[in-house]
Parts: structure tokens; sequence; C-alpha cells
């Protein structure tokens, strides 16, 4: 598609920038050159044409042409059958793809797939410019595709424009009436109304974009316009092939329509774009450079978000025609006036482009941010935040009024403090949640802190985020001991995670972040410690406390104790912990935990039991 063959022309520009030497070839359909002429990162076109996919002897003679060449270097950014087999024969030294499942072994390296973007130049070219990750290159990023237009054809654009008796002392608008398919097409009578949008708000000449096997529904389009708005549209000017479109494309002043390869063109010409999204396609992935000025966007998920949420994307594509006229035209009126008026209004002077090159480089990384709650936690808090300040870009302490030097030892370390009342751990870790600039979230106790493993997986993380939330195992300190075993190893927390891809729950005072369904999940090397009980006496403290917390907690959900759960359930759990999870191991100190796990469930359902009782 054109728009994957444009973004993937940055692999040629910084391999270019790199190795200003080398032979860089570039395999891609015959149909898509036109986009790539004049690019002189690019040595030589390898062609894919229909033939090599009807014949299975022209295409295994395409492959061996390729391995005839001997390439140092082969970087499969299509990740497909025909392209597999390309590299599999291909004898390169390093081949470098996305990793998915099934097919690492074809690659010397596999980048990590994103699902977030970085910044605003769009999370389709950040993915691409990953797959350059492992050469480890030491230039400046070129982070914006170009389409190269001559004098010459600029010249012949404006002979068509003089031929079709544009008037050149107006704006004129590029609209692109008709997506490439039925499911990326915006409702035609609904696309009426956009140009007649368009037409009441500028006095400008309006070309339509389309192909002549879509003349019928282009048709359409134009009948159920304004009478007024039919003057204002040159219906035929079109270009002959795809590079006629482009030369046009370069001497009109903006463009307006659904998603496609002609916004990506005309965004490679740094033409204003106004995108209107299928449903089934994510606005993040080729929502690219917006800034709300030069180029902006409408989606679905933008106005009824509920219609989209919790929907798969096999099940938005087989159902976007039905619910494409939930996105009305009044919707984004005032939006779409706004665009117009930044980029066409004489008043207004053009929209400088951010310096997106700039803005790639400083966000190489997902910003993180830690979120802590504490109370009275002087005296592990300092280990809990040294461990943080080399991993996360913004530290957040939640704290319910300590007493000791807690808010203290937060001024030294730069942390967002808030105080807050505390109604439950899971309240409060939630509340946390909320407080965080960014999107990515790391919760912590006070009396945790990240071992050097750990802080080098997460830091690998925030550069190739794929998936919604990770589990490390906690490792906890007993009275001075590491335990290794009982119920309290490895003991998987799931502390990193993206916001919104779920909450705190359970029952306090044992909380634990669900994912919600569907939701992909993930483990991080290395170890979170957990400093726990200084002594024993502070262990049969806490146990006392745990059961009445956690006994109030089981009664308001309703659940029932019996002379069998406080029989039965005390029993169980030592013998688990002591026995089967091999606490015995754990010498003295396991012995401590399995007895006071024995202790807290006895108490526990003991009180649940009184309080059910208790009239």
């Amino acid at each position: 598609m054109i728009g994957d063959v444009l973004v993937s022309t940055l692999l040629c520009n910084n391999l270019r920038k790199a190795y200003p030497n080398a032979q860089i070839d570039y395999m891609v359909y015959k149909s898509t050159l036109p986009v790539l002429q004049g690019n002189n990162s690019i040595n030589n076109f390898i062609l894919f044409e229909k033939k090599h996919r009807k014949s299975k002897i022209a295409f295994f003679k395409l492959i061996f042409d390729v391995r005839k060449e001997k390439y140092d270097l082969i970087i499969d950014a299509y990740s497909k059958l025909e392209s597999w087999l390309t590299v599999l024969f291909s004898n390169a030294i390093t081949k470098i793809s996305y990793k998915k499942f099934g097919r690492t072994f074809l690659y010397t390296h596999n980048v990590p797939v994103s699902d977030e973007p970085k910044s605003s130049i769009g999370l389709v070219i950040e993915r691409r410019l990953s797959l350059l990750d492992p050469l480890n290159l030491d230039i400046e990023f070129d982070v914006v595709p170009r389409l190269i237009v001559s004098d010459n054809e600029r010249q012949k654009a404006s002979e068509i424009f003089n031929q079709h008796h544009l008037d050149r002392g107006k704006k004129t608008v590029m609209i692109s009436i008709i997506g490439s398919s039925a499911n990326k097409t915006y409702p035609l009578a609904y696309m009426s109304k956009v140009v007649d949008i368009v037409s009441k708000k500028i006095n400008a000449n309006i070309l339509f974009n389309y192909i002549p096997n879509q003349l019928e529904l282009a048709q359409k389009v134009y009948e159920n316009c304004a009478e007024g708005t039919k003057k204002n549209i040159f219906f035929n000017l079109l270009g002959r092939d795809l590079r006629e479109f482009i030369i046009i494309m370069d001497s009109c002043d903006l463009i307006i329509g659904n998603d496609g390869g002609a916004i990506n063109m005309a965004k490679a010409l740094n033409k204003p774009s106004f995108i209107i999204f299928s449903p089934w396609i994510e606005k993040q992935m080729w929502s690219t450079f917006e800034d709300g000025k030069l180029h902006d966007s409408v989606h679905l998920l933008d106005y009824q978000p509920h219609l989209i949420e919790e929907k798969t994307k096999k099940q938005l594509k087989d159902n976007s025609i039905a619910l494409y006229p939930n996105l009305k035209p009044s919707y984004f009126k005032s939006k779409l006036s706004l665009f117009i008026d930044n980029n066409l209004a004489d008043k207004n002077k053009k929209t400088t482009p951010t310096n997106f090159n700039k803005l790639f480089t400083q966000h190489k990384f997902f910003p993180l941010s830690a979120v802590i709650i504490t109370y009275n936690e002087e005296e592990h808090l300092e280990k809990c935040l040294a461990s943080l300040v080399d991993v996360c870009d913004e530290i957040i302490v939640v704290d319910s009024f300590s007493t000791d030097k807690t808010e203290e030892i937060c001024r030294h370390y730069n942390v967002i403090f808030i105080q807050h009342k505390f109604e439950g751990y899971i309240e409060q870790k939630n509340f946390a949640i909320q407080q965080a600039t960014h999107n990515y979230i790391l919760s912590l106790d006070g009396d945790e802190a990240l071992s050097d493993e750990l802080k080098e997986s997460i830091l690998g993380i925030k550069a190739h985020w794929d998936h919604d939330g990770f589990y490390s195992s906690r490792l906890n300190n007993y009275c001075g001991q590491w335990i290794k075993h009982s119920d309290w190893y490895p003991d998987k927390k799931l502390r990193l995670f993206k916001k919104g891809s779920g909450e705190w729950k359970g029952i306090n005072p044992h909380d634990s972040y669900r994912l919600k369904n569907g939701k992909k999940k993930g483990v991080l090397e290395g170890d979170l410690f957990h400093w726990i009980y200084r002594d024993y006496d502070e262990h049969k403290e806490k146990v006392e406390n745990f059961s009445n917390i956690a006994s109030k907690a089981y009664y308001k959900l309703g659940i029932k104790s019996s002379y069998f759960k406080i029989i039965f359930r005390p029993s169980w759990a030592f013998f688990k912990s002591y026995f089967l999870r091999l606490g015995i191991l754990d010498g003295k100190n396991g012995y401590r935990i399995c007895k006071q796990s024995f202790n807290v469930t006895f108490l526990k359902y003991q009180k649940l039991y009184k309080l059910w009782h208790q009239k």
C-alpha cells in the first residue's frame, strides 16, 4: 500500500545517512514506483509484480536474484509469507524484523512491536524506525516521509489547472471522497455534507479524489451537494495516473477526507490534512504528525467511544459500515472549520510545523509514572525512592497523613507529595493511579524497591512497550532474612501496567492489580525487594490488625464463616505453605511465617463468625 511504501522510505533515508556509500535497494510493488521517483537514498528497485504472485517459478527466480546480491543487511518491514521466504533464502548476515510468534528463527534481530505511540509523529512511523534500533545508528533521524516533485512537473500541474479554468486567485482544496474499500469510505451522503461545510466556509476550488472505477460513487457525492457547492467543484480534474495525481496534489493547499494513500501522499508533500478515520482503523497508528492545526483527524472513538471500546479489530472491521453512520458531520463541523481557518484564512499565518525530529529524539522512551502509597514509611522509603530516580519520569507519593519523616524524605527526591485520607489499600492505590500524568504506571508500596536487574528490565520495556501489564517476582525480607520459599516466593506481583488496562481489586488488606479481559501480560526479569517485618512481635501485631480488616471486608461482601472454615482453612494454610511450598527450608523464620499464616486465617474466620452472630 502507498502509505506503507512511503513510511518505509524512512528506513532507506536513514540508512543512507549512516552509510553514505552503501548500496541500498528497495523491494516494492511495481504499482507504487511513482511515489518513489526522485528519492536519492535508493540505488535499485526490486520490483514485485503480479507474475510473482501467480507463478511459483517467477517468484523463486526473484528470490534467488536477491540471494545473488549477497546483502549484508535485510530489513523485513512486511513480515508476510513472500518476505519470509525472501529472507530465508537471502543468506544475508543481518536480518531484522518485528518480533512475532512463530517466525523469530528467521531473523538475527526481532524488534518488539510497540502498541502505543511515544510522540506525535505517529505509531506507524515509530514502528518502522524501531527496525533500525539493532544497528545503533549515530545519526539524527529523518522522521518525515517526503515526495519529490520537479519544476517541470509543477509547470505541468499549472497547465492542467489552466485547461480546466481554475481561478488561481482562490485556494484549492482536495477532498478524498472515497476510500480504498467500502469499509474505509465515509457514508456518501455524509461526505456531501462535509463538502458543503468546506464550500460554505471558504470560497475555494474543490477537487475530488477518486479513480475511474469509482465514478458512479463519486457522482452520488456530487449530486447530494448543495447547488452553490457544485459551482466550486471541478469534478473531472483528475490525474490520469498516480504520478499525475501527485503533481496535482502538490499544487493544492490542503486535503480533507477518507484515510488512505492520498492523505499520506499529501502529508509527504507537506500539505495540511484533515482525516476522517473508519471505525476499524486505529487512529493512533496513522494520525501522523497530528498537532490539531496543520494536521487533524476525527474518529468515532472521539465522539461515541462506547460503540468502539471492548470490541476486537475484527469485530470493528466486520461492522464498520454499520458503525460509520454514527460519526455525524455535525459532530466535527466546528473542528473542520477551525482547521480551515488555521490553514486557509488569509488573516492567519500558516502554521509552522513542529520539529518532529527533535520530538522523536526527546521521546525515545515511553514516559513512566511511579505511584507510591505511604503511611509512616521513613524506615524504607529512601531505598524505594532511590531505586526509582533512574527509571521513572515522575514519582508521586500519596500519603495517609504520616507522623514521621515521610514527607521530609520525599522532598529530597523531588516527588509530587499528595496527602489523602486512607479508606483502604485498594481505594488508596486506585486514587494514586489517577494522579499520574503519564499513561504508564509503576505502582509500589513505601517498603518496596527495585533490584538492579528489575530496573534494567523496566528500562528495556520503556523502549518497546508491547504488553498491557507486567509481573515481577517479589522477594520478601523477614526479620533480616530473605525468604525463598513458602507462599512468599516468587510471590508474583503485577506492578507495571498501562493506565486504564485494569484496576486494583481484591479484599482489603489483600489487594492485586487485575487486568481487563483480553489484555496482554508479560513477565519482567529481576526481583522487587520488600521489607516486611523487623521482628516477630511486629508480625504478630500485624496478624491481629489484618484479621480485623479482612473479617470486616468479608462481612461487607456477604461472605459467611462456619466451624468447618474456622478449623480446616487455617490447617490447610499451614500445610500448604510449610510442606507443599517448602517453607520448612527457610528454617526458624519459615516456621514462624507458616504459623502466622495459620493464625491470621483462624482469626479472620473466627471474627467473621462473630460478626454474623453478634446480635
